[in-house]
């Protein structure tokens, strides 16, 4: 017998993978709209009930650098240890190094991995 999968299943295979890495993971689209966040991440921005921000569609307050990391991203550039600002729930800002990346196969969905990194000044 043949299994046959189609592009959902191997989204939800994708996404269920995402929640589980131990990297701070969101998965967002062109507008900054959030699709998706793991578990390190929304702890470290301080979502404290997923589902209701999510749903919410709300909108991740980042860095003006967003749409030029977008423009990036989609004329084939690699983000990769980039400096990134985050502002958290609680209107704190965090600091990290963000990889950034085309999610699976779509054009305006995309996923953005982190660290939280400590800036001198």
């Amino acid at each position: 017998m043949c299994n046959y999968f189609t592009f959902l299943d191997e989204l939800q295979t994708t996404l269920s993978i995402f929640k589980s890495l131990p990297v701070c993971c969101i998965v967002l689209n062109e507008n900054a709209e959030l699709i998706d966040i793991n578990k390190p991440a929304s702890d470290l921005l301080k979502i404290k009930d997923i589902e209701c921000y999510t749903r919410k569609e709300r909108k991740l307050e980042m860095s003006n650098l967003f749409s030029s990391i977008i423009q990036d991203i989609l004329a084939g550039k690699t983000i990769c240890n980039e400096k990134f600002e985050f502002r958290c729930v609680d209107n704190s800002l965090i600091y990290v190094n963000l990889n950034v990346s085309l999610f699976c196969e779509f054009k305006d969905v995309f996923i953005f991995q982190f660290t939280q990194i400590t800036l001198i000044v």
